[in-house]
């Protein structure tokens, strides 16, 4: 089996990286290295555990700058078999080696997330698989087959290190979140990239969230902004139209731009809260 490097970024979820740590270091195989972006100014200093090293690279930024710490992570890496995880997984004891079978020069592997109402006290896999429940949408994508790219995820995907790089990375004109994954998949789809899935998956540990995500209202208008001077068209196009409907924004699809009527009141942001897993 070849080396690989597993790569994660934190803010402000110190458990749940512990879990994510305590996961893929009884996996079969283990990373060669596991790098953790940091990306606030917590007190996080693995070196090395179960004799894996840890490296925690600091992105100090005022901003979420999710594009820029997936570029340091990857040129940190030393191994040309990249693994990406978002902090909030916890993965299965076989993903790695599923996702390392399928890895070619030029594809990116993902995989499928069952999803957890709790972070919970560890990240044994085996104990919590059998709390978890399914995205509707997502459990029905074909495994072992090319989808379209609009369906790649950054919540778990594997690549070469040569081919995150010579599609350009991660835009780090993206800024805060949404559409930085969009416009990654869409380069590496130009550039003759396949988006395949494997039969295996990570347990995602609950965190609050909103539907739409109201708390990012600023980052996306930023950067559908950003996506429609590249592309030619926005990007997260359901989500505005939500913020649209609740008159927060105005959106020009002639001219790309998108105007704030007014920022979002406390009913706003209980309207949107979200009890939903996923």
């Amino acid at each position: 089996m070849n080396d690989f490097t597993l790569i994660t970024l934190v803010k402000g979820r110190a458990k749940q990286l512990a879990n994510l740590l305590e996961a893929a270091t009884a996996s079969n195989p283990t990373p060669s290295e596991i790098i953790v972006v940091i990306m606030d100014d917590a007190s996080i200093d693995y070196t090395e555990i179960n004799h894996i090293s840890v490296r925690c690279i600091r992105l100090n930024e005022p901003v979420l700058a999710l594009a820029k710490a997936r570029n340091m992570g990857a040129q940190t890496a030393s191994s040309e078999n990249l693994v990406f995880l978002d902090v909030d997984c916890i993965c299965s004891p076989t993903l790695f080696a599923n996702l390392l079978s399928r890895l070619t020069r030029n594809n990116i592997v993902s995989a499928r997330a069952r999803y957890l109402d709790h972070v919970p006290e560890h990240g044994k896999y085996q104990e919590l698989a059998i709390q978890a429940v399914e995205h509707p949408k997502r459990a029905s994508l074909p495994v072992d087959t090319p989808v379209q790219w609009k369906h790649f995820w950054s919540l778990v995907f594997a690549m070469k290190r040569n081919h995150f790089f010579s599609i350009g990375g991660f835009d780090s004109n993206f800024s805060g979140y949404g559409a930085e994954d969009t416009d990654f998949a869409y380069r590496h789809d130009q550039a003759e990239g396949r988006l395949v899935f494997c039969n295996d998956e990570v347990l995602h540990q609950y965190h609050t969230k909103y539907s739409p995500p109201i708390n990012y209202l600023t980052d996306i208008i930023h950067n559908a902004e950003v996506f429609f001077r590249k592309h030619g068209v926005f990007p997260m196009y359901g989500w505005l139209k939500q913020f649209s409907e609740m008159g927060l924004i105005v959106i020009d699809t002639k001219t790309g731009t998108i105007r704030l009527r007014r920022h979002p009141t406390n009913q706003d942001f209980e309207n949107c809260f979200s009890k939903s897993v996923y």
